[in-house]
């Protein structure tokens, strides 16, 4: 992708999301996924840990035209956009966030996210741990174990339901 989006045009990720009606969003994402793991134009982004007493955390800084697919977390942790923008889909929809903004994330929630500017965005998350091995395994939902893990919250899954093709939107806390 040589051309930035603009923030105005959610085009790109409504595309990615337009049969989520027909589909469970987790679907979609895997899609995503998938095609973004099998592109030759992949890149990495950089990540910075940051760890103090009973907290870690994980700083991604995505460049302007970057599209992330985010890992699946087990527990609620809060989120910061430190600078920059991007449109975020979520099973709850699609949003532009611009920064500073704060998000808090339910266990469950697996983020599509096309950043319309260079960002930083950070994930927070409550261990005492500094080992990022045993931190990935606390947090961190494997991508063969996400159904068995959603089935196992039943609540966040009628809020799934519910929102599949409505205008649902993110919760900011």
């Amino acid at each position: 992708m040589s051309e930035i989006i603009s923030p105005d045009n959610t085009e790109l990720l409504s595309c990615i999301l337009m049969d989520v009606k027909n589909r469970s969003y987790i679907d979609v994402v895997r899609d995503v996924q998938q095609q973004l793991s099998s592109s030759p134009d992949q890149i990495e982004v950089p990540i910075q840990h940051h760890f103090a007493p009973g907290v870690y955390m994980r700083q991604m800084d995505a460049a302007a035209g970057t599209l992330v697919v985010s890992k699946m977390h087990r527990t609620e942790h809060m989120n910061i956009l430190l600078k920059g923008s991007l449109t975020v889909a979520t099973e709850n929809g699609i949003e532009l966030l611009k920064a500073p903004a704060v998000i808090k994330s339910m266990p469950g929630t697996k983020r599509i996210g096309y950043f319309h500017e260079d960002s930083s965005w950070i994930t927070i998350h409550p261990t005492s741990d500094t080992d990022l091995e045993k931190i990935e395994q606390q947090v961190i939902v494997p991508d063969d174990e996400i159904d068995q893990f959603l089935a196992s919250l039943p609540n966040r899954l009628k809020e799934i339901e519910s929102c599949l093709g409505q205008q649902c939107r993110l919760s900011h806390h």
